[in-house]
């Protein structure tokens, strides 16, 4: 009976120790582990999107041995993998003649429940997949989810509409405080240099952590490892306060198969080479996103609602002919190569309508498809992909990712 007192005792006085400490606020951690990897990637033709590649045609070689697919999401495929669109908005203060975000999202108040529809149901053909629309902002050390992903045209337009609304307490009961990468630190006040990563910049104690914003992103959406297409569309001059670089999230996005589509708001023009030189520096190179990780990338002084349009019937367009492998690794460190081969004499193409490719009327001679892997999984160094042509009567074209180590 003592002993059974002493346990409640104990309990008791544990309960009260753990009610009395303060809840910590939650964070964005950089973990890029994952058990299911998708490879995105599209397959051009000259000029042209390939789109009837079928999963018995394609090989695929882990370490040079041969492996199944656990997804092989085809652009022809019943049942496609639902797409989602994860929207990302920074939403930093304004910075007199530099940045001001009601100016640079002027589509916030013009944007419709209409416009919504139209590209929530934008489906022009059979077998598209169903799209998804999840929105985000970022604001100082902090990132801000305003609508997890969606059909809801209401839901999406509401969530635009609230982008800048700073005084939600639904949105900020969401924030995730920011964390710097390792190696990483911020930007101090100080003389100008050449070494522009680390250099004083102008404006740059006013910044926030845009691209912490995106690496933390990016591993919160993929904790869910569902079968999504996903891909992140980023409004942002890409200008933090920190010596993250863009790269730093470019990784991640290889690392976890999500392309991304960096749009540069440059406001009013003003970032310019000549004017405001390590500035312009790191929007360029936020804006080399799109190219490192298989997305696209365009600068704009605003975006109204019809640019908003643009953009995001671009991104699906892109995500609809793209094909996505997917597996999980052997090894718990992941693969060191990744190969993906196409047995070319099962696809025979017509007549392509770009500059080049498609088998000749007129000499019969075959052209070999072009096989464009845009992102890939990575554990460590850089992405190195090597796409082999062949036009002399070979059986197949391959394209292999190696990883460095």
């Amino acid at each position: 009976m003592k002993r059974c007192a002493y346990a409640i005792a104990v309990l008791a006085a544990l309960a009260t120790m753990l009610a009395q400490q303060t809840p910590e606020e939650p964070t964005v951690t950089f973990q890029t582990e994952t058990k299911l990897v998708l490879l995105p990637f599209r397959i051009l033709h000259g000029k042209d999107y390939v789109t009837e590649i079928q999963k018995s045609s394609v090989t695929f070689l882990e370490d040079g041995k041969p492996r199944e697919f656990s997804i092989f999401d085809t652009p022809g495929a019943e049942g496609r993998l639902p797409i989602e669109i994860v929207l990302l908005f920074d939403a930093n203060p304004k910075i007199e003649n530099l940045w001001d975000p009601k100016d640079a999202f002027r589509f916030i108040p013009q944007w419709t429940e209409e416009l919504s529809q139209a590209i929530l149901q934008s489906n022009p053909g059979q077998n598209q997949p169903e799209v998804r629309i999840s929105v985000y902002r970022c604001a100082g050390q902090e990132l801000y989810r305003i609508a997890l992903p969606t059909t809801n045209p209401h839901v999406v337009t509401a969530a635009f509409h609230s982008i800048l609304d700073t005084s939600s307490r639904e949105i900020a009961a969401t924030a995730l405080r920011l964390k710097l990468p390792p190696s990483r630190g911020r930007v101090t006040t100080g003389p100008f240099t050449d070494q522009y990563v680390t250099s004083y910049f102008i404006s740059a104690e006013q910044r926030g952590w845009p691209m912490e914003a995106a690496i933390g992103l990016l591993n919160e959406v993929s904790k869910a490892q569902d079968r999504v297409a996903r891909v992140m569309v980023m409004f942002s001059e890409g200008i933090g306060a920190t010596t993250t670089v863009p790269e730093d999230a470019g990784n991640q996005a290889l690392d976890l198969g999500i392309p991304m589509y960096p749009i540069a708001t440059n406001y009013k023009d003003h970032i310019q080479p000549n004017t405001y030189p390590r500035n312009h520096f790191r929007m360029q190179e936020f804006k080399a996103l799109g190219k490192m990780t298989g997305g696209r990338a365009s600068e704009v002084p605003s975006v109204d609602a019809a640019a908003m349009r643009k953009i995001l019937e671009t991104v699906i367009r892109d995500v609809r002919v793209q094909y996505v492998a997917g597996f999980v690794p052997l090894q718990e460190t992941g693969p060191s190569s990744i190969t993906l081969r196409s047995d070319s004499t099962r696809n025979r193409w017509g007549k392509s309508r770009g500059e080049s490719g498609g088998p000749s009327t007129r000499t019969g001679r075959r052209f070999w498809t072009r096989l464009e892997l845009e992102s890939s999984y990575e554990r460590a160094g850089a992405l190195a992909a090597r796409a082999v042509h062949r036009n002399d009567g070979a059986e197949a074209a391959a394209i292999q990712a190696d990883v460095g180590a």
